[in-house]
């Protein structure tokens, strides 16, 4: 009965067009009203202030800060500039560059809708204006847009760390293969559509003079997430103080070095991260009581129980457990996916064999697919906005990248060394 009120109201309410967040805290507090949990209100209200109660949660907003500020220090520029140098050339060069630009724009960020928004401005016209259709530069944007949380750092790997209480440090040294590895197969699938399409290339390669310019223009910036995910990764620094550093790089390069930083430019970045960080802390806060009335109900244990009396091995829960994930990622946002799902699903992941890094990167990547798959693919409406084309001329354009994201995280699920080795190098 429980279990039924609390689904049964937080499916209505969301239905009738209450925001996410608050869909979480009445479905709670009706649950508590009717004492099917025999718990006082005031507990709800501890709960939820221990939900934001998180040193890890600050760094959140710092790494947006950071990103905001490389963003409009005219780092994507400069990205762009780089990348192109480096395979431009190629035939479908401009969606190679595209996808190399958020890979490593995705790197400072750590927000997927931040990369695809910043990379999209500014790629999608350049490659509708050299003869690419603008139904695929938008639809290589939206792939790749989604390197923003699964290449460190990234937002989505604090609030899994959060939830689940697994070191952000590790989750962070884990993406590392994961990203790199869904960067070059992204690249091969654009290079692969530019040859059979004839996109048009550059008909002069760069010379070594152009090549070295644009990498000392972006070389500073570019040095930011290395000495973050260095203090990191070596100890010296906690992720909080990891954000920091990154603020501080940022304020240094896009404002002392470029000079492209404006007053204007610095309350915008305010404002915005300022929304960003309200809504992802509100959810993160009453998800706690919510979850935690999940646990004491033991859903993760009758759940558990359910697959083993269905027979179901570990090969099997983990390929459930992918399509649960990626069905649900293009249903709901991100955020209130993993703060429903990570508490049921973590222990049933780890009980079939999954490591606990290796279980953040699965999360990750399969609710990161969701963004780029219809019908509630954040990416998709981001991009078809800047290209003003059609949600389904895009998400035709989708299918080669969304078959390879998912032999991505097939490899990721069944070969633990590609999220585990690393984390064990740095001594997570």
């Amino acid at each position: 009965m429980t279990l039924l009120v609390l689904f049964g109201v937080f499916a209505i309410t969301l239905y009738t067009g209450v925001p996410v967040a608050w869909s979480i805290a009445f479905s709670t507090l009706v649950v508590i009203y009717f004492g099917l949990v025999p718990l006082p209100p005031s507990w709800f209200a501890q709960q939820v202030y221990m939900g934001a109660d998180s040193i890890s949660l600050a760094s959140i907003p710092l790494f947006l800060v950071a990103g905001g500020i490389m963003n409009e220090g005219g780092l994507t520029r400069r990205i762009i500039d780089l990348a192109n140098d480096m395979v431009g050339w190629v035939r479908g060069g401009l969606g190679v560059v595209n996808v190399a630009t958020c890979m490593i724009y995705g790197g400072i960020t750590g927000s997927a809708t931040a990369d695809t928004g910043a990379v999209g401005a500014i790629m999608i016209p350049a490659m509708a204006e050299r003869g690419y259709p603008r139904d695929f530069a938008a639809a290589v944007t939206a792939a790749a847009g989604t390197l923003g949380i699964i290449l460190p750092p990234s937002v989505v790997m604090i609030m899994y760390g959060v939830i689940t209480d697994t070191s952000i440090g590790g989750l962070f040294a884990a993406g590392i293969i994961p990203g790199l590895m869904l960067a070059v197969t992204f690249m091969l699938t654009a290079w692969w559509v530019g040859v059979k399409e004839n996109f048009p290339k550059s008909e002069t390669r760069p010379t070594v003079t152009s090549f070295s310019k644009h990498l000392l223009r972006a070389l500073p910036a570019l040095m930011m997430p290395i000495a973050v995910l260095s203090s990191m990764l070596s100890g010296l620094a906690t992720t909080t103080e990891a954000a920091f550093v990154a603020v501080v790089w940022a304020l240094l390069v896009g404002g002392v070095l470029y000079r492209e930083i404006t007053l204007a430019g610095l309350w915008k970045i305010g404002v915005e991260t300022v929304r960003m960080t309200g809504a992802i802390m509100i959810i993160m806060a009453v998800s706690v009581p919510f979850s935690w009335i999940l646990t004491v109900e033991q859903i993760p244990q009758w759940t558990a129980g359910l697959l083993h009396a269905w027979g179901a091995g570990p090969t099997i829960t983990i390929l459930l457990i992918l399509a649960l994930l990626t069905f649900v990622g293009t249903w709901a946002d991100l955020g209130p996916s993993l703060i429903i799902l990570a508490p049921i699903l973590h222990p049933i992941g780890i009980e079939a064999g999954l490591q606990p890094y290796q279980l953040g990167l699965i999360f990750t990547m399969a609710l990161g697919i969701g963004l780029f798959t219809p019908p509630v693919g954040t990416n998709i409406f981001v991009v078809c906005n800047v290209a003003k084309v059609g949600v389904n001329a895009v998400t035709r354009r989708l299918i080669p990248f969304f078959i390879t994201s998912n032999i991505c995280l097939l490899l990721v699920a069944f070969i633990p060394e590609t999220t585990e080795w690393l984390p064990r190098y740095f001594g997570f």
